[in-house]
């Protein structure tokens, strides 16, 4: 008997009733939104056959021994990773399909010592008549640390700096 695979395969069965648990529980809660399933239900049908494998596993080991168990907990552990692969390649295609094609992340310049000096504002919100590089900034606004139109480069869903909830001119920042 062989102490060192009855112990990592408790371990792991261990892990794998855990992740069925968590998976259980998350879709339960998920039930009602209709997202996240596709993901969730194979995380749960893989963490149950890897647990069925390590049982299996651990039967081998202190009850009987058979070449055929040995095959069995392969094939239930190669079906998990092919669940657990399903599951990973569906989360990532939902990602993908919903994330914007381009972010509009403000460029940052930073100074010797790393800090950032002031924010950029992208070169599709300068005028269009502009041709020299000290006109590629739009005018700051007054009493402002940042540029004119620098709410613009955010992203829809985040929200706005501090400093900007009390300019009064957020709405033309915004939307130059």
């Amino acid at each position: 008997m062989n102490w060192l695979i009855i112990a990592s395969n408790i371990a792991f069965g261990l892990i794998a009733a855990l992740l069925c648990v968590l998976s259980w529980n998350t879709m339960k809660k998920i039930k009602r939104l209709n997202v996240g399933k596709s993901f969730w239900l194979p995380v749960l049908l893989s963490g149950f056959l890897f647990a069925i494998g390590s049982i299996i596993a651990i039967f081998n080991e202190t009850i009987f021994s058979s070449t055929i168990a040995v095959e069995i907990r392969q094939v239930t552990q190669l079906i998990a990773f092919c669940f657990l692969s399903i599951g990973v390649y569906g989360y990532s295609r939902m990602i993908r399909k919903n994330l914007p094609s381009e972010y509009n992340v403000p460029d940052a310049n930073f100074t010797k010592n790393g800090e950032i000096q002031e924010y950029a504002v992208s070169k599709r919100f300068v005028d269009k008549d502009a041709k020299t590089s000290s006109n590629l900034r739009i005018e700051a606004a007054s009493g402002c640390n940042h540029q004119l139109g620098y709410l613009s480069t955010f992203p829809e869903n985040s929200s706005l700096p501090e400093e900007c909830l009390s300019c009064n001119r957020v709405i033309e920042c915004k939307h130059p």
